[in-house]
């Protein structure tokens, strides 16, 4: 009731730590909030005969993709903790809720509800992807956030991770029997001017025991459509991920590639190796760059030079890129075509927190038809 009565008088607790409130030693105890929003609106032309296979019309359509809340900090110099809900669609949904400890020999412990360390377009923020959507590969392989422990160590030229994960649903909780190992190991040859000049070279891996079975399934990079390619439920008793990984930045200009295999083997027969490669690229019109955080090699914030509509002078940031992703499921027998994607992106970042996306999508499955895809995303976050 305290804590709800200060947050309304608002200018009193900037900027958000509330350690004078909470008993114990000064400087010990810290509470952040912080959170993100984004609301799309889609609109789609096309497609004829592949709406007709799917049985879906393809509606203009808008959405908040993400509301979520998040409270975060410290509870002892060398533990941290973080608890994030997204309430988009009228359901809370868990994402990260974890303790992290600091220790000085093997690095950073990470236990609870947190994404397994494997690809860098899915570990990077969705606060600071450079598409409205991430890539196929990364929507139809990456391991999503589960519950388990992991250990994070590193340097300005290293970073590894590994972790033992059990699979949960949306609120956390065990939904079979599945489990999995995974590891990240990322090599900076090259890293200068935090990360303004950059090459970053990455493989993951994952050994995975599902439940029994596993399926693959994705949209072609827009939330609101259905699933081009599905494989529905392929029997599996174990299932292998490998994924490799590359960026380079110099500059205002960046680039990222990841290539994906899933081998599925099971002692039915039929083990099916299913691929997704995505290659992309961007340019800041205005001189910026990609932010980079080196503790889990993943892209951070775009900081505008700067502010638009701030009563200054000033346009902020505007970014262009482009991307292809293709994703092959066709081993897997309900999967006739691979899905190809080629997506054209213009970003404007006002300010640290803020930017407007529009990306224009070309969706392809090769023995149907093409969709076109015109996406328009208001994003803030704090």
């Amino acid at each position: 009731m305290i804590l709800t009565l200060l947050l309304l008088q608002g200018p009193v607790l900037a900027p958000t730590d509330f350690t004078s409130l909470l008993p114990g030693d000064p400087g010990e105890k810290t509470i952040h909030i912080g959170g993100r929003f984004m609301e799309d609106y889609s609109f789609f032309s096309g497609g004829d005969l592949t709406k007709a296979a799917l049985a879906d019309p393809f509606n203009d359509g808008a959405e908040v993709r993400r509301a979520r809340i998040r409270v975060f900090g410290d509870l002892d110099k060398n533990i941290a903790y973080k608890m994030e809900y997204d309430w988009a669609g009228g359901k809370a949904s868990l994402k990260d809720a974890y303790l992290k400890f600091k220790t000085g020999t093997i690095g950073n412990v990470i236990v609870g509800h947190q994404y397994e360390p494997m690809g860098l377009n899915t570990m990077t923020s969705s606060r600071f992807i450079t598409f409205i959507e991430r890539s196929t590969l990364s929507g139809a392989f990456m391991p999503d956030r589960n519950m388990g422990i992991s250990v994070w160590n590193g340097n300005d030229a290293w970073t590894t991770s590994a972790g033992l994960f059990r699979d949960t649903n949306s609120q956390g909780k065990t939904s079979d029997r599945g489990f999995g190992a995974t590891g990240r190991v990322v090599f900076r040859p090259v890293y200068k001017d935090k990360g303004r000049s950059l090459v970053h070279l990455g493989v993951g891996a994952s050994l995975r025991r599902p439940d029994g079975s596993v399926s693959y399934a994705e949209r072609p990079e827009n939330h609101l459509l259905p699933d081009f390619v599905d494989t529905g439920a392929l029997l599996a008793d174990d299932v292998t991920l490998v994924n490799f990984e590359a960026a380079v930045q110099q500059g205002s200009l960046h680039g990222m590639l990841e290539y994906t295999m899933a081998d599925i083997s099971n002692q039915g027969g039929l083990e099916p190796s299913l691929t997704g490669m995505s290659v992309q690229a961007g340019w800041f019109l205005t001189g910026e760059n990609r932010g980079y955080k080196t503790s889990h090699a993943v892209f951070d914030r775009v900081k505008p030079r700067t502010h638009a509509l701030n009563g200054e002078e000033g346009s902020g940031a505007w970014e262009v890129a482009l991307r292809y992703s293709t994703l092959d499921l066709t081993e897997a027998p309900a999967v006739t075509d691979q899905l190809d994607t080629v997506t054209a992106a213009l970003n404007w970042y006002l300010n640290n927190h803020t930017r407007v996306m529009l990306d224009v999508t070309q969706a392809d499955l090769a023995s149907l038809d093409s969709t076109t895809i015109v996406a328009l995303r208001v994003a803030f976050d704090w």
